[in-house]
């Protein structure tokens, strides 16, 4: 899979490319019905098939009630090059950009050498995000391009969307979430050296910087961690650690792996939550602190014994 972050950087494909746009913050069952759709096209046509995202996320730029977002962009691209996604263009979200027509947006996508392009449900664009898909399909077609638009995707009436997925996460219940999106809810990252403090108590952990501005998990969780040593039960928390720390600003997954004893610093890790346990607490004492973490390390470990369907007792 080939990532540009500038359009000055790409020198075209052979055939031309099939293009998905959106966010795909979640990449639930309704992205991947768009990613789809283009893959197909683009098997059809003999094109390559290409997504487009944007970083920052237009609600982040903006910066008014910006929701927690659910992937970072590394997260974002596994999932892409699982899918079997060619090309990822990750377009720097400007004023400049948001301010484009819908004849200029189009023409750049004319640029790149598309030959067709889908978009979701909601899609909307340029200015104002005043720009519908009636507008980039009548736009398309005067460039000869295809276009389509993917139907919602809904569970029993209820549509499957990064917002439903955001409030599922958020309350904590996985398996429903991991049902909406075909795959775990995980977090990836580079393990970073903390205070050793979690060593100290007797619970190393591998921790993680969380450089995202708004995180949808706050507590304590059962998870599954995949490392460079294999797959392990553990106990993660993510937050500000308010027992230990008054950091405020800067949340951290940390995370402790059960039955293991090896060093992961400067390697990457793939956690993935299957149940939350409990808030974050600040406790009076660190013997305090330390009794509680041996109760969540306990009943952890009862729960990743069960199936996932049972993972909500």
């Amino acid at each position: 899979m080939r990532l540009y972050r500038c359009l000055r950087d790409y020198h075209g494909s052979k055939n031309g490319i099939a293009l998905a746009i959106g966010n795909f913050d979640g990449f639930h069952v309704g992205h991947q019905a768009v990613i789809k759709t283009m893959q197909n096209k683009a098997q059809r046509l003999g094109l390559e098939s290409a997504v487009m995202i944007f970083e920052p996320q237009p609600l982040e730029f903006f910066g008014h009630n910006v929701p927690a977002r659910l992937f970072s962009l590394r997260d974002k691209l596994r999932l892409f090059r699982a899918a079997g996604v060619e090309i990822v263009f990750c377009m720097n979200f400007t004023r400049k950009f948001a301010d484009l027509s819908d004849v200029e947006y189009v023409d750049m996508l004319a640029k790149m050498q598309v030959k067709s392009v889908t978009v979701g449900s909601l899609f909307s664009f340029g200015k104002g995000g005043k720009y519908t898909y009636e507008h980039l399909q009548a736009d398309c077609l005067a460039h000869g391009m295809e276009c389509s638009q993917v139907d919602k995707v809904e569970d029993q009436g209820v549509r499957i969307s990064s917002t439903l997925l955001r409030s599922l996460i958020e309350s904590g219940d996985f398996v429903t979430a991991h049902k909406f999106m075909g795959h775990g809810y995980t977090i990836s990252g580079r393990v970073v050296h903390g205070n050793a403090l979690g060593r100290t108590l007797g619970f190393p952990t591998a921790n993680i910087n969380l450089n995202r501005r708004v995180c949808p998990l706050s507590g304590v969780y059962a998870v599954k961690v995949e490392c460079k040593y294999g797959e392990f039960d553990g106990v993660a928390n993510v937050g500000y650690r308010p027992t230990i720390s008054h950091d405020l600003l800067h949340s951290l997954l940390e995370v402790h792996l059960l039955n293991f004893s090896g060093d992961l610093y400067g390697s990457q890790i793939h956690v993935t939550f299957q149940y939350k346990l409990r808030d974050e607490i600040k406790f009076a004492n660190l013997d305090a602190l330390v009794k509680q973490m041996s109760q969540d390390k306990e009943r952890a470990a009862y729960l990743l014994t069960l199936p996932p369907s049972n993972l909500r007792v």
